[in-house]
């Protein structure tokens, strides 16, 4: 009884921390946004990995979102990559990815791009910790982007408890002619992980993005096949 009662405490107080986190990063968004263009938007994809070797894991996603408050597809879009661990802190990776976009008046187009990356990991606790660093080159015919991604995430293990509490930061330095590395885009996002069944995991999650001339506040569902 004395036990069960300690863990439920150990439970709430690594609740509390979490939703402490995700109000402190609602907090960091710049006031200025909100007098920016808004949108509402929902992301949804499902994927698979597959560990072919202990240190290399290969994955693959499909994935669909909406713009102008839910009311049109934004695109759709699809993701191949790999991963591989280098050492227990230190993954490395590298994906590409094709998207159909709707363009409005201008009707559908694909996009291509393609990405590397690098992820540092540790863990204090029962809190995790990771750092990556991602170059990202999406190519379009009229538009080329160019960017390094920086994202920190803190995840926290509750103890008897299968659901896992994130938060995390990202932000978008522009590598393109004249952006001389200023910040392009930031994403604060904060969502849970919990296990389907014995392969499957969902991501829920919601996001808020900034950019210069727009902001969108995106919730999202992410399923992911394991074998």
């Amino acid at each position: 009884m004395i036990y069960s009662e300690i863990i439920m405490v150990k439970t709430t107080s690594g609740i509390w921390r979490i939703c402490s986190l995700l109000v402190a990063l609602a907090c960091a968004v710049p006031v200025s946004l909100y007098a920016q263009e808004r949108d509402f938007t929902t992301w949804a994809s499902a994927g698979f990995k597959y560990k072919v070797k202990p240190a290399f894991t290969l994955s693959g996603n499909l994935e669909w979102r909406t713009k102008d408050n839910l009311d049109k597809t934004d695109r759709w879009g699809l993701d191949v990559g790999g991963t591989y661990t280098v050492c227990p802190f230190l993954k490395v990776g590298a994906g590409y990815e094709v998207h159909y976009r709707n363009r409005g008046g201008a009707g559908w187009k694909f996009r291509h791009r393609y990405r590397f990356d690098g992820t540092l990991s540790t863990r204090v606790q029962r809190l995790k910790v990771s750092l990556r660093e991602r170059f990202q080159h999406t190519l379009e015919r009229s538009d080329d982007e160019l960017y390094w991604r920086s994202r920190i995430k803190l995840a926290y293990d509750i103890p008897q408890c299968k659901i896992e509490p994130y938060a995390s930061v990202e932000m978008y330095n522009g590598l393109n002619r004249g952006e001389r590395f200023d910040v392009q885009r930031m994403r604060y996002r904060g969502g849970v992980t919990l296990p389907l069944s014995s392969d499957w995991e969902a991501d829920i999650f919601y996001c808020r993005q900034w950019e210069s001339k727009a902001r969108k506040d995106i919730v999202g569902v992410a399923c992911t096949y394991t074998f």
